[in-house]
Protein backbone atom coordinates (compact mmCIF):
# COMPACT_ATOMS: atom_id res chain seq x y z
CA UNK A 1 0.00 0.00 0.00
CA UNK A 2 2.87 2.31 0.64
CA UNK A 3 4.06 2.12 -2.90
CA UNK A 4 0.99 2.70 -4.38
CA UNK A 5 0.33 5.95 -2.31
CA UNK A 6 4.15 7.05 -3.27
CA UNK A 7 3.11 6.15 -7.22
CA UNK A 8 0.12 8.24 -6.99
CA UNK A 9 1.66 10.76 -5.16
CA UNK A 10 4.37 10.94 -7.73
CA UNK A 11 1.88 11.04 -10.46
CA UNK A 12 -0.60 13.98 -9.25
CA UNK A 13 2.71 15.80 -8.92
CA UNK A 14 3.65 15.36 -12.51
CA UNK A 15 1.29 15.99 -14.23
CA UNK A 16 0.59 19.23 -12.60
CA UNK A 17 4.21 20.44 -13.07
CA UNK A 18 3.81 19.01 -16.46
CA UNK A 19 1.18 21.54 -17.41
CA UNK A 20 2.93 24.11 -15.93
CA UNK A 21 5.78 23.83 -18.06
CA UNK A 22 4.00 23.34 -21.27
CA UNK A 23 3.48 26.81 -22.07
CA UNK A 24 7.13 27.17 -20.89
CA UNK A 25 9.57 28.29 -24.07
CA UNK A 26 7.08 28.10 -26.75
CA UNK A 27 7.60 30.27 -29.77
CA UNK A 28 5.26 30.60 -32.73
CA UNK A 29 6.13 29.88 -35.96
CA UNK A 30 7.59 32.27 -38.62
CA UNK A 31 6.64 30.92 -41.88
CA UNK A 32 3.03 29.25 -41.59
CA UNK A 33 2.37 26.96 -44.04
CA UNK A 34 -0.69 26.19 -45.94
CA UNK A 35 -3.31 24.04 -43.44
CA UNK A 36 -0.82 24.80 -39.97
CA UNK A 37 -2.28 26.13 -37.15
CA UNK A 38 -1.29 29.84 -36.83
CA UNK A 39 -1.15 28.58 -33.30
CA UNK A 40 0.94 25.48 -33.24
CA UNK A 41 4.78 26.11 -31.61
CA UNK A 42 7.60 25.59 -33.80
CA UNK A 43 9.66 23.34 -31.33
CA UNK A 44 8.26 22.83 -28.06
CA UNK A 45 10.66 20.73 -26.64
CA UNK A 46 8.40 18.01 -24.95
CA UNK A 47 11.19 15.68 -24.31
CA UNK A 48 13.08 18.32 -21.99
CA UNK A 49 9.99 19.15 -20.83
CA UNK A 50 9.47 15.39 -19.76
CA UNK A 51 12.49 14.47 -18.31
CA UNK A 52 12.92 17.90 -16.19
CA UNK A 53 9.15 17.95 -14.90
CA UNK A 54 10.30 14.09 -13.62
CA UNK A 55 13.75 15.02 -12.18
CA UNK A 56 11.27 17.70 -10.16
CA UNK A 57 8.67 15.70 -9.49
CA UNK A 58 10.85 12.70 -7.94
CA UNK A 59 11.98 15.77 -5.64
CA UNK A 60 8.94 16.87 -4.72
CA UNK A 61 7.59 13.22 -4.00
CA UNK A 62 10.36 12.78 -1.83
CA UNK A 63 9.41 15.92 0.53
CA UNK A 64 6.41 14.88 0.52
CA UNK A 65 6.77 11.05 1.96
CA UNK A 66 8.97 12.81 4.48
CA UNK A 67 6.36 15.48 5.42
CA UNK A 68 3.89 12.44 5.26
CA UNK A 69 6.02 10.03 7.28
CA UNK A 70 7.56 12.48 10.06
CA UNK A 71 3.71 14.05 10.59
CA UNK A 72 5.34 17.72 10.59
CA UNK A 73 2.19 18.89 9.50
CA UNK A 74 0.64 17.37 12.55
CA UNK A 75 -2.51 15.72 10.76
Amino acid sequence: MYYVKLIIIFVIVWWILFFMALPIGVKKPINILPGQDRGAPDNPGLWVKFFVVSIISIVFTIIIKLIIQNNWLGL
